[in-house]
């Protein structure tokens, strides 16, 4: 009978065990495939997805992911997934807020269509410099005096629509002022490309520009080079409203990053995430977020500008911009014990 009885007990244990296997194995995924959108061939963005895609097929087990150039980037990028076809994109995370909430480019909000997948893959954020010039001129040292004494202040931008633009209106929309009241104090902005602020600012033509860039930006290390600029920090209660305000999160600039600047900087910025179409089962995002997750070391060996990305904290909110977060994620992030 004590025979009988430890025999029924082992059977137990080892169904037991192998419920827990059954469990814990992964979904198949061959069936599956995946569009994958973004940026124009031979980015920097693409070349990261069409890597990201080699390991969802050859790891994840997907059938096929479809890398497409589909993604205008900034702020039309969610609008990418009124596409059904649509599976995945890198989105910056505060455009997804906006396109939710109030609609971007002048388009209606998006009211369903996608979910958050995981955030902060990359360190960008507004890099803004100065004219040292202007500064003696007036003799002031921060962004927030410039718009308090409505000074005339000539800033350069990339084109509207662009989240480098974005800033610039931003920063006149959290002062409480319009680009019409900035020009009637002598100021303006210009939309032009990076290589033009760079020319401009050099010949006294624009007194500040702002873009939404790494601490490994050439454009940025050009102009420390050849222009006599500051790089400013911008005050608390600014960086805050961007962030809690307006979906973005601190990041942070080791100093030295560019010539004279000494100091560490703490800007807001809209870092790469990965969006997922919500139609997705939770099985597949579930398979998605794990298969990179499992693979960021050898993703981030392969290029390093992903090197912020923490497979702990990238479901934390302030780093999808208040999104929410798709269910497949969520219980990766559980599994793993990093979200409860």
């Amino acid at each position: 009978m004590k025979k009988s009885l430890t025999l029924a007990l082992a059977l137990v244990l080892v169904m037991s065990l192998f419920s827990v296997c059954a469990a814990a194995e992964a979904p198949d995924m061959s069936g599956e495939m995946l569009v994958f959108s973004s940026d124009a061939v031979g980015s920097g963005s693409y070349n990261i997805i069409v890597e990201m895609s080699k390991y969802l097929e050859n790891e994840g087990g997907f059938g096929l992911v479809d890398v497409q150039p589909t993604n205008p980037g900034g702020m039309g990028a969610p609008y990418l997934f009124g596409d059904e076809s649509v599976s995945m994109a890198f989105i910056n995370a505060a455009p997804a807020k906006w396109a939710m909430e109030e609609g971007t480019l002048g388009k209606p909000p998006v009211t369903a269509g996608y979910k958050a997948a995981m955030g902060g893959l990359t360190a960008v954020c507004y890099i803004n410099c100065i004219s040292n010039k202007f500064l003696s001129k007036y003799n002031i040292s921060s962004i927030e005096e410039v718009f308090e004494q409505k000074l005339p202040l000539r800033i350069g931008c990339s084109p509207v629509g662009s989240m480098d633009a974005q800033g610039a209106y931003l920063l006149l929309e959290y002062f409480g002022v319009t680009q019409a009241d900035l020009e009637s104090w002598g100021g303006s902005i210009t939309n032009q490309s990076g290589s033009e602020n760079q020319a401009a600012l050099q010949d006294g033509k624009i007194d500040f520009y702002i873009d939404h860039t790494s601490g490994s930006s050439s454009t940025m290390a050009e102009i420390a080079t050849t222009c006599d600029v500051t790089f400013l920090q911008w005050g608390d209660e600014l960086v805050d409203w961007f962030v809690n305000e307006k979906g973005f999160q601190r990041v942070t600039i080791a100093a030295d990053s560019f010539k004279g600047q000494t100091e560490e900087l703490v800007l807001p910025g809209s870092p790469d995430s990965i969006f997922v179409n919500d139609d997705l089962s939770d099985d597949v995002v579930y398979m998605i977020v794990k298969t990179l997750c499992e693979n960021r070391d050898a993703l981030v060996e392969t290029y390093n500008s992903l090197a912020p990305w923490d497979v702990a904290t990238c479901w934390e909110s302030e780093k999808i911009g208040g999104a929410e977060l798709h269910p497949g994620a969520v219980r990766y992030y559980q599994e793993i014990g990093v979200m409860e």
